[in-house]
């Protein structure tokens, strides 16, 4: 395999970018000064929006980028951010009566919102055990165990594959709150989330259940929600067919993250046979997107539609940090120094567009040629987060965090 003498440079560049930017800036301004928690929102003046509700899936990602990066580097003040989080997430979310965590609190912490999402309990099953490794006390273990089994039982689908997508406070079926644009049954979305967090769960317990599940996921994902194409499926029935209106949809940001997250989640089994049949698949999933999704400057765009001949060309700052990431994968599976020439052009877009290198952090989102939105567009809003917010209920430091800390990692297992 041949080794680019650059690599130990553009770890310095990412490491870098994760202290200096990333972390610092949710530490200073991700924090609530007159409480115990962090703020729902920070708009682009980095000044708190104190009407917008708190979510779970912020706050759990928020966990599980300092508890990440307490392990990762010790001594620079993320413990206590770790430990913070820890206690947003299973004290203010938690309800203590029904199970589960709550989707949305407001501003003081009272519930909002009390549909208990199978996408949002996933994140915090991934959240803790990310924390476990950081901090492997016996407590947070036993809340890791009786979570997964709890879970398992009230969204995994008994009568099809895969799982459920919502519910109700008491854990009935729920179907006006699903993933899905067309409140399809079941999503590629939720489905990704709950093999990531399925894979960080049996990396720290290796329970013979857990193991059965994250199996049934990767094979879910091998069979039937990867298409012929390479693309992810997106939308589907409960049987898992994918249903009409997905069929003529790719989002290259999902196809990209899930190309190295279905292959730590096959590592993390350790199967050798089941590596041998995921490898193909992720690299025909990296090549789709490199072919399709990836612009002349390393951009990647959000989707195309329409069968191909619609293309979304804006490109959101969680799309770039996931075209890193897999394309690191795709050179490190390789060798192939192509690989590593698209991850070192989507860090130049990244670094020239998408970093707010003036206020910090990166911005939710900009055009195709790198203009970045500051306000939210009438003609082309987001889905869920807003342009003229840092910090929204979906904007996170998890996509950029986790990105910088696994290729500062994969850059020095190769060096």
């Amino acid at each position: 395999m041949s080794i680019p003498p650059e690599l130990k440079s553009y770890r310095e560049i990412f490491s870098s970018e994760l202290h200096e930017n990333i972390l610092a800036y949710w530490m200073q301004y991700g924090v609530e000064k007159d409480g115990k928690g962090f703020y729902g929102a920070v708009n682009l003046a980095n000044e708190p929006v104190l009407s917008a509700n708190k979510t779970s899936v912020l706050n759990a990602r928020i966990l599980w980028t300092f508890a990440a990066a307490a392990k990762h580097s010790p001594g620079k003040g993320y413990e206590e951010m770790a430990h913070k989080a820890y206690r947003v997430v299973t004290e203010d979310f938690a309800d203590r009566e029904h199970g589960g965590f709550y989707l949305e609190l407001d501003s003081g912490n009272r519930v909002a919102n009390d549909i208990k999402h199978t996408y949002a309990q996933a994140f915090v099953m991934y959240a803790l055990s990310r924390y476990y490794e950081f901090n492997p006390a016996e407590a947070v273990m036993q809340g890791i165990k009786d979570f997964f089994y709890f879970l398992d039982k009230k969204a995994k689908d008994p009568d099809h594959p895969g799982y459920l997508e919502s519910f109700t406070r008491n854990w009935e079926s729920y179907e006006e709150n699903r993933m899905a644009d067309n409140n399809e049954p079941k999503s590629m979305n939720t489905h990704l989330h709950v093999l990531e967090a399925y894979a960080a769960v049996f990396k720290v317990w290796k329970d013979d259940h857990v193991e059965l599940r994250l199996r049934e996921l990767l094979e879910l994902f091998l069979h039937q929600i990867i298409r012929e194409d390479g693309h992810l499926g997106i939308f589907f029935s409960e049987d898992f067919t994918e249903t009409e209106n997905s069929r003529g949809i790719c989002s290259f940001g999902h196809d990209i993250e899930a190309s190295w997250l279905i292959w730590e989640a096959a590592e993390i089994l350790g199967d050798i046979s089941l590596l041998e049949r995921t490898r193909p698949l992720i690299l025909k999933m990296a090549d789709a997107v490199l072919r399709e999704g990836v612009d002349k400057d390393g951009g990647l765009v959000l989707e195309s539609t329409r069968h191909g001949s619609h293309v979304r060309t804006n490109k959101h700052w969680w799309l770039q940090a996931e075209n890193l990431v897999g394309f690191m994968n795709a050179y490190q599976l390789t060798g192939d120094l192509h690989y590593w020439e698209t991850v070192k052009l989507a860090w130049e877009f990244i670094d020239a567009y998408v970093i707010d290198h003036k206020g910090g952090e990166w911005f939710t989102k900009v055009n195709r040629l790198g203009i970045p939105y500051l306000e939210e567009p009438e003609d082309d809003p987001s889905p869920y987060y807003r342009n003229d917010w840092k910090i929204d209920p979906w904007k996170c430091p998890y996509h950029n965090g986790r990105a910088m800390i696994e290729l500062i990692d994969r850059i020095s297992n190769l060096i």
